[in-house]
């Protein structure tokens, strides 16, 4: 795993810190979904082992439920209209899931519930499950 830097404006020394002492939203992108996958040095491609294993992280730390809109609302009428709760989600392997939808979410609607690909979700920026799920579309998307 590679070394950050940062500076510690306290002491005006510059420490070399390992990742793993750092909050997971303070290192890149890409070292977050290697944490996520487990994987020590190149980010796996999605594979049915690879999706399991991120499926497993997501679940353990998303907090549900949660607020997202489908589709994308594009005004405050929108938003209201698409807004639904995610529940949880599904297993890609044992319930639904596939190469090009990715894990599913279900979901409630009013009185309706919905499983709906959890990519295709749009959660806002400052709900605390954005950043992990905005991680497995970079991931899920780039590396099949």
């Amino acid at each position: 795993m590679s070394l950050t830097q940062f500076a510690d404006t306290h002491r005006n020394v510059v420490a070399t810190i390992h990742p793993s002492r750092l909050g997971i939203d303070q290192i890149g992108q890409t070292d977050r979904i290697r944490h996520a996958l487990g994987a020590a040095r190149q980010i796996p491609k999605v594979t049915e082992e690879t999706h399991a294993r991120y499926y497993g992280y997501l679940l353990s730390h998303l907090t549900f439920p949660f607020a997202a809109c489908y589709p994308r609302a594009r005004n405050a009428d929108e938003e209201e209209k698409f807004r639904c709760n995610v529940l949880t989600l599904l297993d890609p392997v044992n319930d639904l899931g596939d190469g090009f939808h990715g894990i599913f979410a279900k979901t409630s609607q009013g009185e309706y519930e919905i499983n709906l690909p959890l990519i295709e979700l749009d959660v806002p920026q400052d709900s605390p499950n954005f950043q992990l799920i905005e991680d497995y579309w970079y991931w899920f998307w780039n590396w099949r």
